[in-house]
């Protein structure tokens, strides 16, 4: 029964063929990511340092937008970078399910981080469409071009390398993402800004980057509140179905299904069998663990039974 009460994550068999990862354990999994994160939140910071001096100095609204966002990320990699060492080292006996939860704290703080970025950035280029200023556009687009380098560099990566099923990790490729698409926009919006002098331009792009933003953030924002909510991963309904299969079930009187963190899956049920002995109970244990396991990708299970006469008795 040991096998059905899984403290740890679910490894998968396999993965899609664009991860390199796809035949290591989850802890050779979690040192992989955790030496990426070093180097994206060194290389990061030091470019987040660069752009924000250089954006005050060429008043460039789309390359302050884009500080802000390395800003975030520099905040959400050293937040999944906390989440991995935390648990990686720490240990209590009180929190049974150690620190994976920690993992879904943090990607619900980076994407609350990602919207409020979003929404200064929408207010600050409101106003500057109504009073627009001249932009040291050569200046701009050098900068946007180093921080493209180092968001490209990073996310490359984190594509080749981290565990992107994770939602702690996934959460800090979004930025890296939304950084890169982010410098992209403000290298093009710089070259038409160049041949044309038209400057609300840089505005108009800094707005189109974050209404894209609040969409990426929301998205993760939603994911992690659900799991916070321990709203089901599964379809209810097709478990109920799963276990009722089985003619010694008689009735589900209690389940929940809820994510510690990514593929860690916990059910608990309670429910009325008509079976004889203990050894029946035992084997039917087996049987329903490891369908769960195998359909919904439910590593820990715990049954309560209780016990129904035979009509016939």
């Amino acid at each position: 029964m040991q096998k059905y009460l899984s403290h740890q994550p679910l490894v998968k068999k396999c993965h899609h063929e664009h991860h390199s990862h796809e035949h290591h354990s989850h802890h050779d999994a979690r040192s992989i990511d955790k030496k990426i994160l070093r180097i994206s939140l060194i290389m990061t910071f030091l470019m987040m340092l660069v752009q924000f001096v250089y954006s005050i100095l060429s008043n460039s609204l789309a390359l302050l937008s884009d500080t802000l966002h390395m800003f975030s990320d520099v905040f959400a990699l050293g937040l999944s970078f906390f989440a991995i060492i935390a648990i990686e080292k720490f240990k209590d006996k009180q929190k049974t399910f150690g620190y994976f939860r920690l993992e879904i704290l943090v990607a619900f703080v980076n994407a609350l981080t990602i919207v409020l970025s979003a929404i200064f950035i929408i207010y600050e280029a409101i106003e500057k469409l109504f009073n627009p200023i001249v932009i040291d556009v050569k200046t701009m687009i050098v900068v946007a071009i180093l921080g493209f380098l180092v968001n490209a560099f990073n996310a490359f990566l984190m594509f080749r390398g981290a565990n992107l099923d994770n939602v702690n990790m996934k959460s800090a490729f979004l930025h890296m993402m939304s950084d890169l698409f982010g410098s992209l926009v403000v290298i093009v919006g710089g070259i038409v800004i160049y041949f044309t002098n038209i400057y609300y331009i840089d505005t108009i792009l800094a707005l189109i980057l974050s209404l894209l933003l609040l969409r990426w953030a929301i998205k993760l924002l939603r994911k992690s509140i659900n799991i916070l909510l321990e709203t089901s991963p599964v379809d209810i309904k097709s478990v109920e179905e799963l276990i009722l299969k089985h003619r010694q079930v008689c009735k589900i009187t209690d389940l929940h299904v809820v994510e510690i963190t990514n593929e860690m899956f916990v059910a608990t049920l309670h429910i009325e069998i008509n079976i004889e002995n203990l050894v029946e109970f035992e084997i039917l244990y087996k049987e329903l663990s490891k369908e769960l396991l195998e359909h919904f990708n439910i590593g820990h299970i715990t049954i309560q039974p209780s016990m129904v006469k035979k009509e016939n008795q």
